[in-house]
């Protein structure tokens, strides 16, 4: 996600006629997705740091072994790469 946050820079760099402006660009062209990262990181992160023995069982238990199987595998993927919400288009890539 670094890289993408470094492409929209150059971006908005690119075209921009100063510095301020380069950088509320490149921050719209990623708001988007770094909102939804951001939704993500806040809804996981209590479920794997916490001391709650219900939420450790389904974690490890449940959500483990589902995890294992199609299409967690390609989700979890997709994730852990960033590529979740589609990060590319608002940058021009595919």
């Amino acid at each position: 996600m670094a890289l993408l946050d470094a492409y929209a820079l150059a971006l908005a760099l690119r075209y921009a006629d100063d510095i301020s402006s380069a950088l509320s660009r490149a921050v719209a062209m990623r708001r988007r997705h770094v909102q939804l990262y951001q939704g993500l990181t806040a809804l996981f992160t209590p479920v794997y740091q916490s001391d709650s023995r219900m939420l450790t069982f389904v974690r490890d238990r449940l959500v483990g072994s589902l995890s294992k199987l199609w299409p967690a595998t390609r989700i979890q993927a997709a994730m852990v790469s960033g590529l979740i919400g589609n990060p590319l288009d608002p940058l021009g890539l595919r």
